[in-house]
C-alpha cells in the first residue's frame, strides 16, 4: 500500500486508487499521516476537521471515521491504533511519498555540503518528480494541520533552489533560464530565485535582460510590500553591471571523491572515483581500459567479492542507510572494477550460522559486512581458519568483535564519537525552544540509547564530552533501554527526562526507540538530536542529524585491495570526521544562528585536523 501527500491525497494498493472516503475522512487521513507514527489527539482531530465550532456529535463522528478507515487498511499493512487519549497510524510495510522526498532532500543536502553538483542535481531531480500538485492541496486542514502542508511546501521550493544552484555550478544555465522564469512568475518574493535567473542569463550573455529581471523585482517588492531588493541581490545586480570576473561561466570541475587522505600518489584522483583513477594509471603506463563497457581490465586482487547484509536491499531505502546505501555503493564499485559479486542477507529470522558457512565456503577474495547484524556475529567464529578470504567488517571494531589481531580482518568503524561530539557541543549552546525557558543556555540535556553497547557507550561518552566543552554547569542525563523495540519504554525515558529539565534529548536507539523518544520531544517542545536510521522525524523540533556515510565507506576496502594500499589487517581504520564518513548535519535550515552553527564548524575543524592518535 502506498500514500501520497504531495499533490492530491491518494491511496493505492499495488498501484491501483481507491476510494478513501468524503471530505472530512480525508482530513483525517490526512492529518494521521503528516504524523504518521506519532500519537495525534483526539482533540487535535476534531480541531483539524471541524475548525472552532465543531458539534456536540464530533467525537463519535470521528470514531466513525477511523472505523471505516481501519476497514480500507484491513489487510494491507497499516495498522491505526488507538493510544491513550489518540490515535496513531503505523504504516509498517506501507510507503508515504513525503518520507521518499525527505530523505532525498536531505541527501540532495549533504552532496551542496559536500560540493558534489552531479549528485545534488540527480537527487533533486528525483525528489521533484513525487510532486503532482501542491501538498494536500484538495483537502481541507486547520491551522496546525496547512501548516504541515506549508512546511512540505517550502521544503519543495528549497530543493528546487539546490538544484538550479547545482545546474549553474555544472554551467547548464540556458536550460535552467525557462524553468527558473516560471517559477520567479510564481513566486516573485523569492529572491534565491531570481538571482540564480539573473545568474543564468547573465552568464547566457543576455545581461540585459538579468538587468530588467532586477528591476521588475525591485518595483514590485517596492510596490507590493514597500521593500528594498536584500543586499546580496543588490550587490549581484552591481556585479552584472561592472561584468565581474566572478560571476563568469564556472570551469567543469571534477570533484576529489571523499577518501582516506593517503600517499602522493593518489592526488592524481578525478571525478568517478577510484577506479577511474585507476584507469589513468593504467593507461599511462600502457595498460588497457575497455572503453564501452566503463569496467577495467585489469589483473584483480579480488576477483570475487561479496556482501553481507542485515536485510533484503531491494525492500530497503533511504530510511533503512545501512542497507541502502552499502548496496548501493557496493554495486556502483565493483560494477566499475568488473568483479564477480554475490550478496548474501543474513538476518534475525535466518539460519545465520548455515548461512555464514555458506559465505566462507563461496571462495570469495574479499568479504565485506555491513553494520553489527546477525552476519557479523555468525562470521567472526570463521574469520581465521578462512585465511585465503579477507573480511572487512564495515561500522564495526575488531576488539568488540575478538578479532583483533587477525591477519585477514579489518575494522572499518565510524567515528560515531566524533559528530556526537559536536552534537554535545551544539545542545549545550542552543538556546532552548520551550516558551517557558527565557533565554539562557539548556542546564539539562540527556541520552536516550537502546542497547548499551560498546559503540553506544562511545556515543555517549562523546556526547558529553562535547556538552561539558560548551559549558561545565551543563547536566547530561544518560538512560539506557533494555530493548530498542520498546517504543513505551523509550517514550517514558524521554518523559522523565524532560521532567528532569532536558532541554535536548539526543535519541540514538534504533528507528522504534529514537522514533518514539524525538515523538515525546515535538510534543514537549524541546530540541531533539537524531540518528541516520530514523527519518520518520522531522520538523522545527529537530536540532540535528548524526549520519554516516555508507556509500563511501563500503566502497573503501574494495579500492583499498585493487589498488594495492592499506588494508589494515588485525587493526582498525577508524571513518570520521577528517574524510567526511561521519557527519553532524542540521536537518532544516534556520533554526541555528549563523554565530552559533560557526562554533560548531571551528569545533569540527579542530577535529579535523588532529591526527587519529590524538583523538
Amino acid at each position: 500500500m502506498s500514500f501520497h501527500v504531495l499533490g492530491p491525497l491518494e491511496a493505492r494498493v499495488a498501484g491501483e486508487e481507491i476510494v478513501i472516503g468524503g471530505a472530512k475522512q480525508r482530513a483525517v487521513l490526512a492529518v494521521l499521516l503528516l504524523r504518521a507514527g506519532e500519537v495525534v489527539s483526539l482533540e487535535r482531530l476534531v480541531d483539524e476537521v471541524w475548525g472552532d465550532n465543531p458539534p456536540p456529535s464530533a467525537s463519535h463522528t470521528l470514531e466513525s471515521y477511523v472505523s471505516r478507515l481501519r476497514q480500507l487498511f484491513a489487510g494491507h499493512g497499516p495498522r491505526l491504533v488507538r493510544r491513550g487519549a489518540g490515535y496513531a497510524l503505523e504504516l509498517g510495510d506501507a510507503t508515504l511519498d513525503a518520507r521518499g522526498f525527505a530523505d532525498l532532500q536531505e541527501r540532495a543536502s549533504l552532496a551542496t555540503a559536500m560540493e558534489d553538483p552531479a549528485a545534488v542535481v540527480q537527487l533533486t531531480a528525483a525528489a521533484l518528480a513525487l510532486w503532482r500538485g501542491p501538498a494536500l492541496g484538495d483537502v481541507a486542514l486547520a491551522s496546525a494541520g496547512r501548516a504541515e502542508a506549508d512546511r512540505l511546501e517550502e521544503l519543495r521550493l528549497h530543493t528546487h533552489e539546490l538544484r538550479f544552484d547545482a545546474e549553474l555550478a555544472l554551467g547548464r544555465h540556458e536550460p535552467a533560464i525557462g524553468e527558473l522564469q516560471a517559477l520567479v512568475a510564481q513566486s516573485p518574493y523569492r529572491e534565491r530565485f531570481v538571482a540564480q535567473l539573473m545568474l543564468a542569463l547573465y552568464r547566457a550573455g543576455r545581461h540585459a535582460e538579468a538587468l530588467d529581471v532586477y528591476e521588475q523585482t525591485r518595483r514590485r517588492l517596492d510596490d507590493d510590500l514597500g521593500l528594498q531588493p536584500s543586499a546580496d541581490l543588490q550587490r549581484l545586480s552591481g556585479q552584472i553591471v561592472r561584468q565581474d570576473a566572478q560571476l563568469r561561466r564556472p570551469v567543469a570541475a571534477t570533484r576529489e571523491p571523499l577518501r582516506p587522505r593517503r600517499s602522493s600518489r593518489m592526488a592524481t584522483l578525478v571525478a568517478g572515483g577510484l577506479a577511474a583513477a585507476a584507469v589513468m594509471t593504467l593507461t599511462a603506463s600502457g595498460g588497457t581500459a575497455p572503453v564501452e563497457s566503463g569496467r577495467l581490465d585489469v589483473d584483480l586482487n579480488a576477483d570475487r567479492v561479496a556482501l553481507v547484509l542485515p536485510r533484503d536491499p531491494a525492500g530497503a531505502d533511504g530510511r533503512d542507510p545501512s542497507v541502502h546505501y552499502s548496496a548501493l555503493g557496493f554495486r556502483n564499485r565493483t560494477t566499475a572494477w568488473g568483479q564477480e559479486t554475490e550478496t548474501f542477507v543474513i538476518g534475525e529470522l535466518t539460519d545465520a550460522e548455515r548461512r555464514a558457512r555458506d559465505v566462507v565456503a563461496g571462495g570469495f577474495d574479499l568479504v565485506i559486512v555491513a553494520g553489527d547484524g546477525p552476519g557479523a556475529r555468525a562470521l567472526v567464529p570463521l574469520v581465521r581458519s578462512t585465511a585465503s578470504t579477507r573480511f572487512a567488517f564495515i561500522g564495526q571494531r575488531l576488539v568488540d568483535l575478538g578479532l583483533a589481531g587477525a591477519p585477514n580482518a579489518a575494522g572499518y568503524p565510524f567515528a560515531d564519537d566524533e559528530s556526537a561530539l559536536l552534537a554535545g557541543y551544539l545542545s549545550g549552546l542552543v538556546p532552548p525552544r520551550r516558551q517557558s525557558t527565557v533565554g539562557g543556555v539548556p542546564d539539562v540535556i540527556s541520552v536516550v540509547v537502546s542497547p548499551r553497547t560498546p559503540q553506544t557507550e562511545r556515543v555517549v561518552a562523546g556526547f558529553t564530552r562535547g556538552a561539558k566543552r560548551a559549558s561545565d554547569q551543563v547536566r547530561v542525563l544518560v538512560d539506557y533501554v533494555a530493548d530498542a523495540r520498546d517504543r513505551t519504554a523509550c517514550e517514558a525515558v524521554a518523559n522523565e527526562q524532560i521532567d528532569a529539565g532536558s532541554d535536548v534529548v539526543l535519541a540514538f536507539g534504533g528507528p522504534t526507540c529514537s522514533s518514539a523518544a524525538l515523538a515525546v520531544v515535538r510534543a514537549r517542545g524541546v530540541w531533539g538530536i537524531r540518528a541516520e536510521d530514523d527519518r520518520t522525524q522531522g520538523g522545527q523540533h529537530i536540532l540535528g542529524n548524526l549520519s554516516r556515510y555508507w556509500e563511501a565507506a563500503v566502497s573503501r576496502p574494495i579500492d583499498n585491495v585493487e589498488l594495492g594500499l592499506d588494508f589494515p589487517a588485525g587493526k582498525d581504520s577508524v571513518l570520521g570526521l577528517a574524510d567526511d564518513y561521519s557527519v553532524l548535519f542540521l536537518a532544516e535550515e534556520g533554526y541555528v544562528s549563523d554565530s552559533l552553527w560557526s562554533k560548531v564548524v571551528t569545533l569540527c575543524s579542530t577535529i579535523r585536523g588532529r591526527t587519529k592518535k590524538d583523538l
